[in-house]
């Protein structure tokens, strides 16, 4: 396995990926994987004698199925069925991974999942997403997403600037640079050319 990112579409329709994940004993397969390899991607790791990796596999689900947990700060807070919900969403999604890259499957040595239950309690996103706000033209119409705020010297620099993703996030950290001081910024990418 290399470090480059994999997605897979089990579906011709690219505006049907949400993961229909309501009820945990009939799971169906999830419509679109992402995959992910950072420690692959990082020239500084050192895998060790057990040649240890990480992986992550992202895919989407309905904010609707855990907005009944927005606020609860644990596992034991939010109960059995998010409990029974979770472990069948984890074993479904690792399956799923392995059949894909089957070579990995001797690998594994550890799993967790996170949920949008998760990404509210610990970063407090719009409706437990981790890549912002939707991208949808009202969102890049919006005055209120531009690097320079209505408050002196308050810049703002995140995927939400910009663009979803780490390149997104990246860009709305140049801009934010540039807004607050144009010269230096310029100076600074010129610099990095």
């Amino acid at each position: 396995c290399s470090g480059a990112n994999k997605w897979f579409y089990d579906t011709w329709d690219t505006e049907e990926d949400m993961w229909k994940v309501e009820n945990p004993d009939d799971l169906p397969a999830a419509e679109v994987l992402y995959c992910s390899f950072p420690s692959l991607k990082d020239p500084h790791h050192d895998p060790g004698p057990e040649q240890r990796h990480t992986g992550e596999v992202v895919t989407f689900v309905p904010w609707e199925t855990f907005a009944e947990w927005q606020g609860t700060k644990s596992r034991a807070d939010r109960g059995e069925r998010y409990e029974r919900l979770k472990k069948a969403m984890e074993e479904s999604l690792l399956e799923q991974f392995l059949t894909k890259i089957p070579a990995l499957r001797d690998m594994v040595d550890y799993v967790e999942l996170s949920t949008p239950a998760s990404s509210d309690y610990y970063v407090r996103p719009v409706n437990g997403s981790i890549y912002g706000l939707m991208p949808t033209p009202k969102r890049f119409q919006s005055p209120w997403l531009r690097p320079r705020s209505p408050v002196r010297n308050l810049y703002f620099g995140s995927s939400d600037v910009a663009m979803v993703g780490v390149i997104g996030a990246m860009m709305g950290g140049v801009l934010a640079a540039t807004a607050s001081d144009p010269v230096r910024a310029v100076r600074m990418l010129r610099g990095l050319a």
